[in-house]
């Protein structure tokens, strides 16, 4: 593949800067395999949260804020006039609470930025025809789902810059369709089409200068083309952030997507130059919302200021309360032996919360640790015998290192052939052709789940099991000292460097759905959009291995004791089951677990109303339920979530926090440097920020950022993502049964409360030495709070700290 010189070399265009410029505001969105939540508005956290509310209801036609109806039914309900009054007072806004309920209840009409294609489509309607908008949506959608599908059926030379763009111009230059559902015949007009982009923008550069001279406004007009096919400009950014990752040069996959759309804005415009009138007003309300752009952007802001104290209001109506627990709980001296009987090392996820609590309940000598889902493995999981591979780490880090299960010399001739059927049959709607090829064979398979409900396996995950791994790093294995070395930086993170029980369980977690196209994204989102059970057993081995404990003693003055075992164990939360690997028989401890799962099912059974009482009836219950191929509501998963603790485990021990919060344990007396508070701040608290602000869009801006009704998902290319039925745009985000229960919704739109039980000083180095963590922060992308040893609250505002009443 021939190297991609720069775009200003690649183009000579003026308009190539602000190309470039519009795409990098797209936010990645990884494939079905991997899915990972994502803060779809991450790359514009240089912005405020306002103003880039009022952007997106502009050029997007979404909003970032909940309808003034639904607020309305708030109040008095969720929202108390306590919280509505403080919002006031923040947004300094000297009005009653009467009065802001009396505005609110004004409706406004927001403008929206007038695409070319709706304009053509307003000013000359074609009757029994697609409307221009949807029919540019449909047919690039098409091409796209087609272009990744088959990719060896394009004639384009494959190391092409240009591959996507050029392959674009073979399929349409002799799409007969197009004038079936345009009752135009535009082929000679696409014909006209250069085949390089420098070209093309050349050729658009007097077009624009002509109604739009602002470069304001042209990186404005660039990014509302993309917001109109934003599910495919995501699944490109997602490639571009590959690339970037794993330090290659990008082939700019959002930017060919863009040269497309401005390929259709083209042949639009020419095609408009044949209808006078219509042609004369277009060019006439194109200049005039030029010229407006910046007055509509503030005047829809000051439309929303009202919205913007309400969801502040809603923000406190959930935060106050949260605070008065922990406050309450602030100084309470921990009550634990010597030595814990054992440690349980459980991911941040909010729902490991609920599991934790209930089993320290089981024994005084229980200690449960929050750590972050990967336990610091930077590595990629290699099938044995197979070509794929997988990273398990946070997608905003790339693998240092590859894992693979050690296997004997044995036939494995059926192994690969599995993972390809596999993968294809349990890829819900993607599975059809190869249900109608396997016939009856695969008949059999359907009968037997649909009236046994038998677990569908992983396809990867179906073939791991006790045995051994193996560590390498650029296919060299990797030494004894460097895995203690990696050993010891784990151990210190997770705070366990010191005292260590005889049994320290290394807990990871996944769900089990089935027929989930969606289902990595109730898995570990530290671990990739994956299960963490290659995690734990790696870091099990490394750290049972008696070379390794050696090294650990001699070189880094960490010492295992001799009766401490690490046990590898996954915490299913669709069923709140416990399973630990390669457990002793009959330990007590293992009743604990058992225990711990009962009590977590008997709390999360409140949630539906035909759930038994009876203990084994609701351990079915949540089993089939996981089985069932018919059920769209397997599991809310991290619906929900509301805030992110960073603190030692005595703070938040005795409190029930209803799995809204994740948890990671932090001790600053442990952290001299404040080394370890730089590293969650700058990545759990990142990751935490994605997961929230996921679920919050999938919530505010269910068309835009959702994925729609999960009935109606169709799988596009195997993996990369999902149409809400057989066409439209690539839906990204949750689907609205993630988020709600059919009456009502399961997830609040919160941004999320980070409260930090650290030095203030030591928290604002931090957010002056990251830019990301300065960004989220000062912009309002999450509201963070630090928290003394007597319970003192202070926020992080305007750039310093105030103390908070509570």
């Amino acid at each position: 593949m021939s190297a991609v010189s720069s775009p200003a070399r690649q183009t000579g265009s003026k308009l190539q800067p602000l190309i470039a410029q519009a795409a990098s505001q797209i936010a990645p969105a990884w494939p079905l395999d991997q899915m990972i939540a994502v803060n779809p508005w991450w790359p514009k956290r240089q912005q405020h949260f306002v103003t880039v509310c009022a952007e997106q209801q502009l050029l997007a036609k979404t909003s970032c804020l909940m309808t003034a109806d639904w607020y309305l039914a708030q109040w008095q309900q969720q929202i108390q006039p306590v919280h509505l009054q403080q919002a006031l007072q923040e947004a300094e806004l000297k009005m009653t609470t009467d009065e802001a309920v009396a505005m609110l209840s004004q409706q406004h009409e927001l403008r929206h930025w007038q695409s070319l294609a709706q304009l053509l489509a307003e000013q000359a309607p074609r009757q029994g025809t697609l409307p221009w908008p949807q029919l540019i949506q449909q047919q690039l959608s098409q091409f796209m789902g087609l272009y990744y599908q088959y990719p060896e059926r394009f004639s384009v030379a494959a190391g092409s810059a240009q591959h996507s763009y050029q392959s674009w111009l073979t399929v349409v230059r002799e799409d007969k369709g197009l004038q079936v559902l345009s009752g135009i015949n535009l082929t000679t007009l696409f014909a006209t089409l250069p085949a390089e982009p420098s070209e093309l923008l050349q050729q658009l550069e007097s077009w624009l200068d002509s109604w739009c001279p602002d470069e304001q406004v042209k990186l404005a007009y660039f990014e509302n083309l993309l917001q109109n096919l934003s599910g495919w400009a995501g699944w490109q950014a997602w490639l571009d952030w590959q690339q970037q990752l794993n330090k290659h040069q990008s082939h700019n996959a959002v930017c060919q997507l863009l040269y497309m759309l401005l390929g259709w804005d083209w042949v639009l415009w020419q095609h408009s130059k044949r209808q006078h009138a219509a042609h004369e007003h277009i060019i006439k309300v194109l200049k005039q919302q030029s010229r407006q752009y910046t007055a509509m952007l503030l005047n829809t802001r000051a439309l929303q200021n009202m919205r913007q104290v309400w969801q502040r209001a809603l923000e406190l109506s959930v935060q106050l309360p949260l605070f008065r627990q922990l406050q309450q709980a602030a100084g309470q001296p921990e009550v634990m032996p010597a030595r814990p009987v054992l440690q349980a090392a459980f991911c941040i996820d909010v729902r490991s919360e609920p599991i934790r609590r209930v089993l320290e309940q089981q024994n005084a000598g229980i200690q449960t640790l929050g750590f972050a889902g990967f336990f610091g493995l930077p590595i990629a999981y290699k099938a044995a015998d197979s070509k794929l591979s997988r990273p398990q780490l946070p997608g905003l880090l790339a693998p240092v290192l590859q894992v693979s299960q050690i296997r004997p010399e044995k036939a494995t001739l059926p192994r690969q052939p599995a993972l390809g059927w596999k993968q294809s049959f349990d890829l819900a709607s993607s599975s059809l052709g190869m249900v109608e090829a396997a016939g009856a064979t695969k008949l059999l398979s359907l009968l037997k789940r649909a009236f046994f409900r038998t677990k569908a396996p992983h396809a990867m995950n179906r073939y791991l099991d006790d045995g051994q791994w193996s560590l390498s790093r650029e296919q060299q294995p990797l030494s004894i000292a460097e895995q203690a070395q990696l050993a010891a930086a784990i151990l210190a993170a997770m705070g366990l460097s010191s005292t260590l029980a005889p049994t320290v369980l290394l807990v990871g977690h996944g769900s089990e759905t089935c027929n989930n196209p969606q289902a990595a994204a109730l898995d570990c989102g530290a671990c990739g959009g994956q299960t963490g059970e290659v995690n734990v057993k790696v870091l099990a081995q490394i750290l049972n291995n008696s070379e390794v404990r050696a090294e650990l003693k001699s070189q880094h003055d960490l010492q295992i004791p001799a009766d401490t075992r690490f046990y590898a164990a996954m915490h299913q939360t669709t069923t709140d089951a416990l399973q630990v690997f390669q457990a002793p028989a009959n330990a007590d401890w293992l009743r604990w677990l058992a225990e711990a799962g009962k009590k977590a099912r008997e709390q999360r059974a409140t949630q539906f109303a035909e759930a038994p009482a009876d203990a084994a009836g609701l351990n079915r219950f949540f089993k089939l339920r996981s089985r069932d191929w018919a059920q769209l509501r397997p599991e809310w998963g991290l619906a929900n979530n509301a805030a992110f603790i960073v603190a030692p485990r005595t703070l938040t021990k005795g409190l029930n926090l209803q799995g809204r919060c994740f948890l990671h344990d932090y001790n600053p007396e442990h952290d001299a440097d404040f080394s370890l508070l730089y590293t969650i701040m700058t990545a759990p608290m990142v990751v935490t920020n994605w997961i929230n602000l996921q679920y919050y869009a999938s919530v505010v801006a269910p068309d835009k950022y959702g994925s729609g009704n999960k009935l109606l998902h169709n799988v596009v290319a195997g993996h990369i993502g999902v149409f809400e039925g057989n066409g439209g745009d690539l839906r990204n985000g949750l689907s609205w049964q993630s988020v709600h229960d059919g009456s009502r919704l399961r997830h609040q739109p919160v941004r999320l409360s980070v409260i930090i039980a650290a030095p203030q000083q030591a928290i604002a180095d931090i957010i002056k030495r990251s830019d990301d963590v300065a960004a989220l922060v000062n912009n309002q992308w999450l509201w963070l709070y630090q928290l003394d040893p007597d319970g003192t609250l202070h926020q992080w505002q305007q750039v310093r700290w105030q103390q908070v009443t509570v």
